[in-house]
């Protein structure tokens, strides 16, 4: 009999969702990946696993509903392990009831295969002696119809037993014609109460609508581009086969969710939920590789990338790259460490610059292996002093485990060099040739486009690509990363030689994704509708988000930076005047004793006055920023990315302070209300009293010039707020709002940040 075991009620945030159980299947995948601990218990890394994957369960469709069709989105760092999560989620499925898992898998023949394979292995498909799974790969309707039939009406038919009915897992091809020979198999068959969890591995690649943009300027509707034949062939392929199913899930799986993110949200792939993956503490991804002093990140110097655009003579930073690749492997040989060591070389996605470099390292090690074995001194001894140099920057991060040189650089270097099987991994011969990764204990892989996106990298300590950005879009290179993984026990081997704009780019990429997760934070923990998330996130200028094609709504690139952020309509919701105006007394209350006269004229009147305080930003951030609440969506998209950014710069620059004013006051008791009108769009006129007088010797600078140019300033104002009044009547303007509490913030330049907002993001 199944052990069933009943998650713990979740918190008030989920108390709505259904309660998955914990059965046999995900109990024995557990145990089998080395999660469980001897006694039953997990270890903590199978805890966080589980937990995260029954909070992903507990969105997806409840089993014993009659109609649920949601898409989901689940969101890891590259190389994370986000396979396993949904291997684990599949296992899970097979618990509570669903008939049916469908992984859509790579855009090629290899992914597809390394999905497959990993599925069987994990599930243990090919070794148990039950049969509770029925596996099809790229099904045909022709052959598999019948059995996927049979399946199903076992589950329907209440005197079978449930743990002898086959769970149907299918993995397909993100492939036009496979996804059609999927359609039409499920076509006929009877699917009402049959619950389905349908995986987009690599959700954000081929899926989306590649011709979203096109549809929006030809002013066709986002509901409207299916029968308007603006859609692309995979996107197609795939809302046909979710009509099918009355009760399912479609869930996402990602690292780079950028296009998903920002699709239009009335369109049939935009998920409604996200769940965020957060890696084990083994893992090492942009945070580690990229931060600031790592020896890790190795440039190319521009001479050297032009030398990757000819047949010349290979780049020096190549030979460098090459001779810590196999020092790494001689020291893993002799301590016996790591299943594999691999380079990898991503030179471009053309394949002949791929064999250039192929050429190359097979030149480059035929010559090695010659001059170390042969008899010419000088030569021998020039090489040798290359590699103990390197063997000092490799010892720099591996540290005092590293063996001797003098070890390194004898006859198991020799070894490893004439040993080590240099592949291209491209399909120049029809076909991307399979890696033999446990033939050998070291390899150096040469290819472009093969190795990209899901492409898993055993071992890889060494990596060189001289390839440029190309278009600049953040998931196209972010998923160059194949050098992140879980690696953390053997990092100080690893190197990765890009060029200069590359490692900025990766550093503006890394700052970019961690902004997203923490703006994605509260819709995940809190179970948020993600149609309610604004769309604004940090981006630097220098990058796209993502491809524009499936864009159907524009995207602003702004540049917050030495200026005035003023809130234009505090006044929006009547409720929160009285919350934010007690939130600042009682701010001001705790801290009354801070505040000092800011010097000024001696005949500026009391409106023109200010009181100003030192004030840690982080206090600040907390009892004061976080508490007010501005709703007009002008204001609270700005204000909530303003918040963020100085989240993250609090990070970075935890003892940072900010100068509070007071507007118009001579005393926390003498803080003067100004009368401010409202203009045609409910927004106040004109926030800032200007310069007084405009000519002649300045008594007041004016509001703008109340502050420190390279610090965070806020200003405080109180405002009473009024209809604007018209010149040609008499009668006095309406009072519409009394003291009414606002802000504006200067953003020095240190602080500021790109920023990026999609403007027409339909709700």
């Amino acid at each position: 009999m199944s052990e069933l075991i009943e998650i713990q009620q979740p918190s008030s945030g989920e108390s709505n969702y259904w309660q998955p159980i914990i059965g046999e299947e995900t109990l024995h995948l557990l145990r089998s990946k080395g999660f469980e601990k001897p006694g039953g218990a997990l270890i903590d890394a199978g805890e966080r696993l589980l937990h995260s994957t029954l909070g992903i369960m507990q969105r997806c469709c409840d089993p014993t509903a009659s109609q649920f069709s949601e898409t989901g989105i689940v969101i890891g760092y590259v190389q994370s392990g986000k396979t396993l999560s949904f291997t684990l989620l599949t296992a899970v499925a097979r618990d509570n009831g669903f008939q049916i898992v469908i992984v859509v898998a790579g855009t090629s023949v290899n992914l597809t295969k390394q999905s497959t394979e990993r599925l069987k292995n994990d599930l243990g498909l090919e070794t148990r002696r039950d049969r509770k799974w029925t596996l099809f790969s790229n099904p045909n309707p022709a052959n598999q119809k019948d059995a996927i039939e049979t399946a199903l009406k076992q589950w329907a038919d209440p005197s079978f037993p449930n743990d002898r009915c086959k769970t149907i897992l299918i993995t397909v091809m993100k492939n036009g014609t496979y996804l059609r020979n999927l359609t039409r198999l499920f076509k006929d068959l009877k699917l009402d109460q049959v619950p389905t969890l349908i995986i987009d591995d690599e959700g954000d690649q081929a899926s989306l609508n590649n011709r979203a943009s096109h549809a929006a300027q030809e002013g066709i509707a986002v509901e409207d581009m299916i029968s308007e034949d603006e859609v692309s062939t995979i996107y197609r392929r795939l809302t046909d086969l979710r009509a099918l199913f009355p009760l399912h899930t479609f869930l996402q799986y990602t690292a780079t969710p950028q296009a998903n993110l920002f699709i239009n949200i009335m369109d049939r792939l935009s998920p409604n939920f996200i769940k965020l993956l957060r890696p084990g503490k083994e893992y090492t991804g942009g945070l580690q590789f990229f931060e600031e002093g790592s020896k890790l990140i190795i440039p190319i110097p521009i001479k050297d990338q032009i030398a990757s655009g000819s047949s010349g003579e290979p780049p020096e930073s190549l030979l460098q790259a090459l001779r810590l690749f196999y020092l790494g492997v001689a020291a893993g040989e002799i301590l016996k460490e790591q299943h594999n060591r691999t380079m990898l070389i991503h030179p471009s996605r053309l394949q002949e610059g791929q064999e250039t470099y192929y050429y190359w390292v097979i030149n480059i090690t035929g010559y090695w292996k010659r001059v170390l074995t042969g008899k010419h001194d000088d030569e021998k001894e020039d090489l040798l002093a290359d590699f103990r140099a390197d063997y000092q920057n490799l010892k720099q991060t591996a540290g005092d485990r590293l063996p001797p040189v003098e070890t390194l650089t004898g006859a198991d270097l020799i070894h490893v060099i004439d040993y080590t099987p240099i592949k291209l991994v491209n399909a120049s011969k029809g076909k991307t040739p399979e890696i033999p990764w446990q033939d050998n204990y070291a390899l150096i892989l040469i290819g472009g486009q093969a190795m990209d996106r899901g492409f898993t990298v055993e071992g890889l300590t060494v990596t060189y690509m001289p390839r440029d950005l190309g278009l600049s879009n953040v998931d196209t290179i972010l998923q160059r990363a194949r050098f992140f993984g879980y690696k953390k026990s053997y990092l100080g081997y690893c190197r990765v030689f890009v060029p200069q704009i590359t490692i900025d780019a990766f550093k503006a990429i890394i700052e970019h994704e961690e902004d997203v997760r923490r703006r994605l934070e509260p819709f995940d923990q809190e179970n948020k509708d993600l149609n309610d998330w604004d769309r604004e996130v940090v981006l630097n200028q220098m990058l796209n988000l993502t491809r524009a094609t499936i864009l159907y709504d524009s995207i602003d690139h702004d540049r917050i930076e030495n200026q005035w952020i003023r809130i234009k309509a505090p006044h929006d919701t009547k409720s929160l005047i009285d919350a934010n105006r007690n939130a600042i007394q009682e701010f001001l209350r705790q801290r009354s004793n801070l505040f000092e006269d800011n010097p000024g004229h001696p005949k500026r009147t009391p409106t023109q006055s200010q009181l100003v305080a030192s004030i840690p930003l982080r206090e600040c951030l907390k009892d004061l920023l976080n508490k007010l609440k501005f709703t007009r969506d002008s204001d609270s998209a700005t204000y909530s990315s303003l918040r963020g950014l100085f989240q993250e710069y609090l990070e970075k620059n935890p003892d940072e302070r900010c100068l509070i004013y007071l507007m118009s006051a001579e005393s926390i008791e003498k803080w003067e209300i100004r009368e401010r009108s409202l203009d045609k769009n409910d927004q106040i006129l004109n926030l800032f009293q200007g310069k007084n007088p405009k000519t002649g010797p300045v008594i007041y600078p004016g509001d703008a010039d109340i502050k420190e140019d390279n610090k965070l300033c806020i200003q405080l104002h109180r405002l009473d707020l009024y209809e604007k009044k018209e010149k040609e009547k008499k009668k006095e303007a309406k009072l519409l709002y009394e003291d009414v509490p606002t802000l504006a913030l200067w953003i020095p330049g240190r602080i500021g940040k790109d920023i990026i907002r999609q403007t027409s993001n339909t709700k």
